[in-house]
């Protein structure tokens, strides 16, 4: 009886020794940034669910435009894992690490996921119809050019954009709520900018681009310097950072980042250039990407990179 209880109390003490790190521990916020893992670039509508040891859905949410998500929790949560998963993405899932916690009980989880083998991706059938098709180019905050006539293009930010099939495979698109002749906008493809209708001549019922006699690229003479932009982001709360330097290494330019924690920079000639940060009092610089960006072409490019800060 006595080697029992003895048996008893030492597996009690076994017990009590396990570090209680992982079982159950209190937490106020998750938050982070999800990076394409080959392009490092944020990915934008990544599912970040946060699951319990037993596998029950606690709290779900997605990442914004940014990349960036975060999860309001005020709450004990036991044996946590935290999982991201998007279409045509291999699904991440793992343990949170309580020694991951701030003095505040907040988590900051930075990672990257990686895109699915080619032969292995599913396709989108809801991009099937040609309007679909004619959208996909036209991504908020990216930017197209709109050919007034031979001699003049003008560059458009993309705020809003649907594409209407007046009639049967014949389109225009609504960008920021002003109609545009497909013929005419031209768009991002590796580097240079080439035209919507000719793309989308197998799928409209007219010979929209053989009627046009507009080039298949945009002449260079036409486009604007590319530009390489961003914003500074409080990784904590998501928010915009105003007052953070932006360092351009060659040639050397700066930038001060303004209320909405944007900047800019104009390059006139093809090349690599990195970017540096010098992040504003009472900060310091958190980002999870190397800033280095090669231009093939001079102009038409739209190069966006973030910087991710924490404050003190």
């Amino acid at each position: 009886m006595k080697l029992v209880i003895l048996y008893a109390f030492m597996f009690f003490m076994v017990l009590n020794a396990q570090p209680k790190e992982g079982i159950e521990f209190r937490v106020n916020t998750i938050s982070g940034v999800l990076l394409d893992s080959i392009t490092s670039k944020p990915l934008m509508d990544v599912e970040v669910d946060i699951f319990t040891g037993n596998n029950v859905l606690k709290h779900s949410t997605i990442t914004d435009e940014n990349g960036f998500y975060t999860e309001l929790i005020v709450g004990y949560l036991w044996k946590p894992k935290i999982s991201f998963s998007m279409h045509n993405y291999q699904k991440k899932k793992f343990r949170l690490d309580p020694t991951k916690l701030d003095s505040s009980g907040n988590m900051i989880i930075n990672t990257s996921i990686i895109q699915v083998p080619d032969n292995q991706k599913i396709p989108d059938l809801e991009k099937s119809t040609i309007t679909k098709r004619a959208e996909i180019f036209f991504i908020k905050g990216n930017i197209f050019y709109f050919m007034e006539s031979k001699n003049a293009a003008e560059r458009i930010t993309v705020k809003s954009a649907v594409a209407l099939e007046t009639k049967p495979g014949f389109i225009i698109m609504k960008v920021n709520d002003m109609l545009y002749d497909v013929a005419r906008c031209y768009v991002p493809q590796e580097g240079r900018y080439e035209n919507l209708s000719f793309i989308l001549k197998s799928l409209l019922t007219e010979p929209v681009f053989e009627n046009s006699n507009n080039p298949i690229f945009l002449d260079d003479h036409l486009l604007s310097p590319s530009i390489i932009y961003g914003t500074v982001i409080n990784l904590s709360s998501g928010e915009p950072v105003m007052g953070a330097e932006i360092i351009l290494s060659e040639p050397f330019k700066r930038r001060i980042t303004d209320e909405r924690g944007q900047y800019a920079f104009q390059i006139k000639n093809p090349g690599s250039y990195m970017l540096s940060i010098n992040p504003p009092p009472r900060y310091s610089n958190s980002s999870v990407s190397i800033p280095e960006i090669n231009m093939r072409y001079g102009k038409g490019g739209w190069h966006k990179t973030n910087f991710y800060v924490v404050p003190w």
